[in-house]
């Protein structure tokens, strides 16, 4: 058997790939981006060749920038964005492109779910709101709009599944993370629930087998090989979805730690275990990579990307300072931000600028500047915005808290866990202690986890976690910050409330109407 683990994390924009040995160490990794296409008002595809292709390249370029030989691989594990599906006919060919999960198609199909199952009883069997994300409404989409498409369909698979498929596995089975978010998943038994299927018309036969992640399911064949410049036969294992494995690579495999993720949006997730649901409805409840365990979760939808706004609309300047010294504008965002007290004089940011996601779940939401008086500079802008987007994600931490009262540690990853400012602003703001890993390629790690358990490097999920996460730093909550923090926490939730019961938001909304 071969000594490295070979890893892939298929993302919304694009794919990395890296090779690690069991102990974490990462001895090369690479990235390809490929199109979203927009065919019509509220559609996001992706052609599946294209995903592919980008597989195969960035596969070569790390085999050739490692140098490693591709025979001592002894695992491959794939990882994918949840919730994107393709039907596939019984030779496995696609039958239309990647329905990606920012698809909103279905609004009027999720409408006739809440009616026909009721939005209570289809939580507590999937642990998903009903909304467009998961995939199961776009399903009924092709059925009422293509039905010729539906009756072709040998197979509903989720990107992992597709993959697989790509890579050698003739049916190829999902893992139940990467099912949990396709909609119809029974999530307290983890198998295809037969009532809603029933309820809404969908054979069984055309979903696909059911396994845990770190499972092994075949091979690499002899063209995908060729393809990827691996070797035919190299094993290969499912990995879960991108959140869950991000989580794995942090090492959230307990109660009590959080997997905070900040890249274009956010996402929170807490390891269960029991699937426990949340009294309001207000986070999902979905199979975590560690069999036998569950995972809850929340999303923010710009939190990254209100931050790239800011420097983009107003730290302009900063970004032609940055371009002309050969600096990341970022660095001299948190060098002015640093030179702010918390709270920003009284500064509160909502970062809502594509509508508010957990525990709001409130779509007509925008982006709100509260306390602004003229003596806010660029740099108290800048800090607020960072406290805003840390203020977003505590809504889900408290709404969190109660179903899981207790949050030891919070486990961070994504581009703003690089600013050491940002890190410590959050652990005063979160009120517990933020902790960084040594790697920030979290996804592939989670991967290299699963693969290392499918081919019994690790016994498992903790065992690997123990053997491959590395903590890198720790940040304490300072006291006297996180008093400041409390008192804008509690005015942020009075005054988004206050937009949202008094219909301000679509108020607005209104006006661009006009």
């Amino acid at each position: 058997m071969g000594e490295y683990l070979f890893t892939y994390d298929i993302g919304t924009t694009g794919v990395k790939a890296g090779i690690f040995t069991p102990e974490g160490t990462a001895l090369g990794t690479a990235y390809r981006e490929y199109k979203v296409i927009y065919p019509q008002p509220q559609w996001v595809e992706q052609r599946v060749d294209e995903v592919y292709e980008a597989q195969c390249e960035v596969s070569q370029e790390v085999v050739h920038k490692t140098k490693v030989n591709p025979k001592d691989v002894a695992a491959i594990g794939v990882s994918c964005q949840r919730a994107t599906f393709v039907p596939i006919d019984k030779d496995e060919n696609p039958l239309t492109n990647f329905i990606g999960w920012q698809d909103k198609r279905s609004v009027k199909q999720c409408e006739k779910m809440k009616q026909l199952i009721g939005e209570e009883k289809y939580y507590q069997i999937t642990g998903l709101p009903i909304e467009p994300t998961a995939s199961v409404s776009k399903i009924i989409w092709l059925k009422e709009n293509l039905p010729e498409i539906f009756e072709k369909t040998h197979k509903f698979a989720s990107t992992q599944n597709v993959h697989l498929r790509q890579l050698g596995v003739k049916n190829a089975p999902c893992d139940l993370p990467d099912a949990s978010y396709m909609g119809l998943l029974d999530v307290n038994c983890l198998k295809w629930s037969q009532e809603l299927l029933e309820h809404l018309d969908i054979p069984v036969e055309k979903m696909p087998d059911l396994t845990p992640s770190g499972t092994l399911v075949g091979s690499l064949s002899e063209e995908a090989a060729q393809c990827t410049g691996l070797v035919k036969g190299t094993p290969l294992v499912t990995a879960g979805g991108d959140n869950q494995c991000s989580a794995l690579g942090v090492g959230v495999t307990r109660p009590g730690l959080v997997s905070v993720g900040i890249g274009t949006g956010a996402a929170v997730l807490i390891c269960l275990e029991e699937p426990f649901r949340h009294p309001d409805r207000a986070l999902a409840c979905l199979a975590h990579t560690v069999q036998g365990a569950w995972e809850m979760e929340g999303i923010c939808f710009a939190s990254g990307a209100a931050l790239k706004w800011f420097r983009d609309s107003i730290g302009y300047l900063e970004k032609e300072i940055a371009a002309k010294l050969g600096i990341d504008a970022y660095d001299i965002l948190n060098m002015e931000a640093s030179q702010i007290p918390p709270g920003s004089g009284g500064l509160v940011i909502m970062p809502t600028f594509l509508g508010a996601g957990a525990p709001y779940w409130y779509p007509k939401a925008q982006a709100v500047f509260l306390g602004l008086t003229l003596d806010a500079d660029r740099q108290t802008l800048a800090r607020a915005m960072m406290e805003g987007i840390c203020l977003e994600i505590r809504c889900i931490l408290e709404a969190m808290q109660r179903v899981r009262k207790e949050i030891t540690e919070i486990r961070i990853w994504g581009g703003a866990s690089k600013s050491r400012l940002w890190n410590q602003i959050a652990a005063d703001i979160y009120g517990a202690p933020v902790v960084k890993t040594k790697m920030d390629d979290t996804g592939l790690i989670g991967a290299a986890i699963c693969a290392g358990v499918g081919v019994g490097f690790f016994k498992s999920m903790q065992n690997g976690v123990n053997s491959m996460v590395r903590i890198s730093e720790t940040y304490e909550p300072d006291t006297k910050a996180h008093k400041i923090y409390d008192n804008l926490f509690s005015i942020y939730k009075d005054a988004f409330a206050a937009l949202m019961n008094t219909h301000i938001f679509e108020k607005i909304a209104g006006l661009e109407q006009l």
